[in-house]
């Protein structure tokens, strides 16, 4: 069963630049579309009216599907990329029949040409697994890179692999290093494990004891088994040369 997208909820998330401009704005999908926006608007408790992204959770939240995703459209026409992206994740979970699918394709590229880095993340999944779109690992590559100079930790992940293993690139392992070491810094267990391997091998960097061992020892300290192990034996490897 293929994987669910995750759906976002939260106002914080909202970005109001504009959508990129090369991409024109979608259609809106469907003519039942126009029952949600004639609607009167719902108010806050200070009599404004909500936006149609606020609005948009609000009938998400009561499992009015169709209606949220009229709303998020609508929101996504005005320029809000992660209503874009909403909208695009509640097409392809299939939890509303608007917009056709390649419409949402397009709302979902267009949230990620708008730099919106979640977006830009799961369009390259999408070209990764050759999932609804072609299979193209330069284009993962592509989209994976810009999420990851964002702070996405996943995509920093994703693209050190790609690296790693020479997949949309030439094989690379001081890139896939990089990457690793950015997506450990930001806290992510398994990247912690594979940079401590790295500098304990040598692989994309110098080999460093001592970094293989703050790694090693951030992993375990998250309940990484293994890195705890690893731990130990870098310990005893250090004193040993410390002996000689």
């Amino acid at each position: 069963m293929a994987s669910r997208f995750i759906l976002l909820l939260v106002a914080s998330l909202v970005i109001p630049s504009a959508l990129a401009a090369t991409e024109p704005a979608p259609a809106r999908g469907d003519a039942g579309c126009a029952a949600a926006d004639a609607s009167a608007a719902p108010t806050d408790h200070e009599g404004e009216a909500l936006a149609p992204s606020a609005r948009a959770q609000e009938a998400y939240a009561a499992g009015e599907a169709d209606v949220a995703q009229c709303l998020f459209m609508a929101a996504a026409s005005a320029g809000d990329a992660t209503s874009a992206y909403n909208a695009a994740v509640i097409r392809l979970n299939e939890e509303s029949r608007l917009p056709d699918e390649q419409t949402a394709l397009a709302l979902l590229t267009q949230s990620a040409g708008a730099g919106f880095a979640i977006a830009q993340r799961m369009l390259a999944t999408l070209h990764e697994q050759g999932r609804l779109v072609p299979a193209s690992q330069s284009l993962a590559m592509k989209w994976y890179r810009l999420a990851a100079e964002q702070g996405d930790t996943p995509s920093q992940v994703a693209l050190a692999t790609l690296y790693f293993l020479g997949r949309g690139t030439e094989q690379d392992y001081s890139a896939a290093a990089h990457w690793y070491g950015r997506a450990a810094d930001a806290g992510d267990e398994g990247a912690q494990y594979i940079v401590a391997s790295m500098y304990e091998r040598g692989v994309g960097v110098e080999i460093d004891l001592d970094q293989a061992l703050v790694w090693y020892q951030a992993a375990a300290r998250q309940g990484d088994v293994a890195a705890e192990a690893k731990a130990r034996e870098v310990v005893e490897r250090l004193a040993a040369e410390r002996r000689q």
